[in-house]
């Protein structure tokens, strides 16, 4: 007999706009922690500075890298009409594409969401206010919500996340759409001391306010946010208690934070995310009493290099080239994309417990809460809506322990 089907339903709760937090704790770390010791006791009231109390020398703590990019360009169309490009990820290269047809090939354009898509014909030209120098030439639709377009500055197409720095003046932090930026900047330029009428410079402030302090890796759509709450201090803290930190790349884009908008969550398009895990990280989470990963985005990561990990094994041990049995903890780097959508029932490689935010109703994070500890997330989401902790992604953190399935 089959298991019943999903529904999104199961996923909803009530969540009072004015828990929704506009504007990030200051400092980062001052955010509170709900933190789970488990089922049938009650979560602990704490805040993210006090994370090296939680967390024991046999832990391993795995954060994400990526970095946000300028991704979101406010443009007009020549006859004077507003638009918006927000760039997802740079498209593959077609089979057999050579020099020769490269302005015709996928790897010079880019998958992004365009606004508004419906009123936007191929070919149209966008170009940006604030730095004439970069215009968007939109194409074709990829998808229901992607479009492909070209990224140019001057004559130069813009063709890597390598060059995200050349969108900065352009360009500005892809905030979600439930936060207000203008409140979320104007507190923010307050905070350091910047002029809020100063548009480029409360810009810049808010750009970095949505990075971690560990950023590096280019190429993000949106912000790993469970990270934005760590700082040097606690950070120095941990290591100073002897717990590792390691790290992961997964690029953050629309299957992270596209809604969910089917019935059932066997009906929902999980759009793919490239990941990088290198093969030092699987061995310090081999070596580790317990992997603790910094947000969803690092949970994912994880665990689509462990299964990649298993099929590369089970290939070998098929072909006869090996006689170890397929584990996700075998030598050597993974990376490529991945669509892993774990939801209720899956399995769990790596990851023991998990750093992360509080998340939207009916999304694919909240399934991966719940497959992760289970139905109790309505009680610890219950309790922090009555204590006023804060939503989503500048809100404050839970600190959770993954339940085995019974």
């Amino acid at each position: 007999m089959s298991e019943p089907r999903l529904r999104m339903d199961e996923f909803d709760y009530e969540l009072p706009p004015s828990s929704i937090a506009h504007v990030p704790a200051e400092p980062r770390d001052s955010a509170r922690l709900l933190v789970d010791p488990g089922p049938s006791r009650a979560p602990e009231h704490r805040h993210v500075a006090d994370l090296p109390s939680l967390l024991g020398p046999g832990d391993l703590l795995v954060v994400n890298e990526t970095r946000v990019m300028p991704a979101r360009l406010p443009l007009r169309k020549r006859t004077g009409g507003a638009a918006e490009v927000l760039l997802l990820a740079p498209l593959a290269a077609k089979p057999g594409s050579t020099p020769q047809n490269a302005d015709r090939d996928d790897h010079r354009r880019w998958a992004a969401l365009v606004r508004p898509s419906r009123r936007i014909a191929d070919g149209t030209v966008l170009i940006s206010e604030r730095d004439p120098s970069v215009r968007v030439v939109v194409g074709e639709r990829l998808d229901r919500q992607r479009r492909a377009v070209r990224v140019l500055i001057g004559e130069t197409p813009f063709t890597d996340v390598s060059q995200a720095r050349l969108l900065e003046r352009a360009g500005e932090a892809p905030l979600p759409p439930y936060i207000d930026p203008d409140i979320a900047r104007g507190a923010i330029a307050e905070r350091l001391g910047v002029d809020a009428a100063d548009s480029d410079a409360a810009r810049a402030a808010l750009a970095d306010r949505y990075q971690t302090v560990y950023a590096c890796s280019e190429g993000s759509a949106a912000a790993p946010t469970a990270g934005l709450h760590l700082t040097e201090r606690v950070l120095d803290a941990l290591r100073s208690k002897g717990l590792g930190i390691a790290t992961v790349d997964l690029t953050v884009g629309l299957a992270t934070f596209a809604p969910v908008t089917a019935e059932h969550a066997d009906e929902h398009e999980m759009h793919t995310e490239h990941y990088q895990v290198s093969a030092s990280t699987l061995a310090a989470c081999a070596a580790a009493e317990r992997v603790v990963a910094v947000g969803t985005t690092t949970v994912r990561a994880l665990e689509a290099a462990a299964r990649q990990r298993q099929v590369r094994r089970q290939a070998a041990c098929d072909a006869g080239t090996t006689d170890a049995p397929a584990t996700p903890t075998s030598t050597g780097d993974v990376c490529g994309a991945t669509d892993l959508f774990l939801r209720r029932g899956a399995e769990f490689l790596l990851v023991d417990a998990m750093l992360t935010n509080f998340h939207l109703p009916r999304s694919s994070l909240l399934l991966l809460i719940d497959a992760f500890i289970g139905p109790r997330w309505r009680d610890l989401y219950a309790t922090a809506l009555a204590e006023g902790y804060r939503f989503l992604s500048f809100g404050d953190a839970m600190l959770l322990r993954r339940t085995p399935p019974s």
